[in-house]
């Protein structure tokens, strides 16, 4: 063991002195190693990659849940998988690749009926968000992605485009797909399924026309409660009005 540590220890001090010398080896192998770690931070980080289909997304960056930036340019209402957001996504070092190239993004874990879309066109297009992809093979060369909409006059500051749908009756949960493994997608997916339930009891939506009225000392106190909680918050505390 000892001989094995001396061995390494040499060669060690054999390589500094190598490399103290002014001799074109050591820049090459300065230089290679050099060019090696930035290979290595471009292949993790991807500073300058703007992504314009589900593919472009490293896989390293769905298992890890890195969160991307962009805008949302448009609606695409033509896929059969439901709308598009067509985003404009925005690389660390975005200014060095053309602008031309358009991510689509669908919503994960709901299914958005015509207001939706309408709502859609209304509040998200030309908004700043986060995403965090879920699935980059999705249908159309889109990646599914969890949507999270930058609403500066709201003290969270951002709202989950999914949940505000649902919440609002302009959607239908979907099951989360077999192949997504992930406990905190899954998670997040229950989740989905408690907002719909309280669009449900709150009749919101499509759910106004498809369930049975509330009695109406229930819907006038339900009606009474939250005008009064909604009082009580201070405006940076309450949600856009297109978003309760």
């Amino acid at each position: 063991m000892a001989a094995i540590a001396t061995k390494l220890s040499n060669s060690y001090d054999s390589f500094c002195d190598y490399i103290q010398k002014d001799t074109r080896g050591a820049e090459i192998t300065i230089y290679a190693a050099s060019g090696l770690l930035f290979a290595y931070a471009y292949y993790k980080k991807r500073p300058i990659t703007k992504f314009g289909k589900g593919t472009d997304i490293p896989r390293s960056f769905v298992r890890n849940k890195i969160t991307q930036y962009g805008e949302i340019d448009s609606i695409d209402p033509s896929s059969k998988s439901g709308p598009l957001l067509l985003v404009n996504h925005k690389a660390p070092m975005g200014f060095l690749v053309p602008r031309a190239k358009r991510l689509p993004v669908k919503l994960p874990g709901v299914a958005v009926n015509a207001n939706g879309y309408s709502w859609l066109q209304t509040v998200a297009v030309g908004r700043r968000i986060e995403f965090i992809p879920l699935s980059r093979d999705g249908d159309d060369n889109s990646a599914v992605c969890r949507v999270l909409l930058v609403c500066p006059e709201n003290k969270q500051g951002l709202i989950d485009a999914s949940e505000a749908l649902l919440s609002l009756g302009f959607g239908k949960t979907v099951d989360l797909p077999e192949t997504i493994k992930d406990a905190e997608w899954r998670k997040y997916y229950k989740q989905l399924v408690k907002v719909e339930q309280n669009a449900k009891k709150q009749r919101a939506g499509l759910w106004a026309a498809s369930l049975p009225p509330q009695s109406w000392p229930l819907k006038i106190t339900k009606e009474k409660l939250h005008s009064f909680i909604l009082s009580l918050l201070p405006a940076d505390r309450r949600l856009p009005e297109l978003v309760r």
